[in-house]
């Protein structure tokens, strides 16, 4: 019989929808619809002193701050570091 509720138990987080999203062209995945700037860079290994942009569909990019939330529900959001700037280079 025990058997039986750990089985059930395991049915249901199997069924558990997922979002994903793309940081540096890594794939990642998420069971929350919703996660902030700051978790998208703690799940993908990236310093909040580093920051992230995302890639929207145009082609353009946006600076997303630490606390913003992002609603991923809909379509994968891709993102990445930004760029570095070098003084002195042309």
């Amino acid at each position: 019989m025990g058997g039986e509720n750990i089985m059930e138990v395991v049915d249901e987080k199997t069924k558990g929808k997922f979002f994903t999203f793309f940081v540096d062209e890594k794939e990642f995945h998420t069971e929350k619809s919703q996660l902030t700037g700051g978790e998208i860079m703690d799940i993908a290994g990236i310093p909040h002193s580093t920051g992230i942009v995302e890639i929207l569909d145009d082609g353009s990019q946006k600076q997303i701050g630490e606390h913003e939330v992002i609603e991923l529900e809909g379509h994968h959001h891709k993102f990445k570091k930004p760029p570095k700037f070098k003084r002195g280079s042309q």
